[in-house]
């Protein structure tokens, strides 16, 4: 069994409030959760208006196919929303 996760660091674009941030944020995470099968979360970074951290997580039995599903859900935030990943954080146990 594989455990693998992925944290993000995203640069929101166009928020201008917490409530904007909010809601772009929870869109992001059922999407995701829904199309990918992901467990997902925001983790840190609660209190800055356009800058979130997103947890996403996965379990499986082939590593290889675990990080597909991860950079594919990756790759569909970066295209459907107005955000940049600034950076990524792997996770494997």
């Amino acid at each position: 069994m594989v455990l693998m996760g992925v944290e993000l660091t995203l640069l929101i674009f166009d928020t201008y409030s917490l409530k904007e941030k909010r809601s772009t944020v929870k869109s992001i995470l059922h999407r995701t959760q829904n199309r990918h099968h992901l467990s997902t979360a925001e983790v840190d970074d609660w209190d800055i208006h356009n800058k979130t951290v997103l947890a996403l997580g996965v379990v499986g039995s082939d590593r290889t196919v675990c990080r597909k599903q991860l950079e594919a859900a990756m790759k569909e935030i970066e295209a459907n929303y107005e955000v940049d990943i600034i950076d990524t954080c792997w996770l494997e146990a």
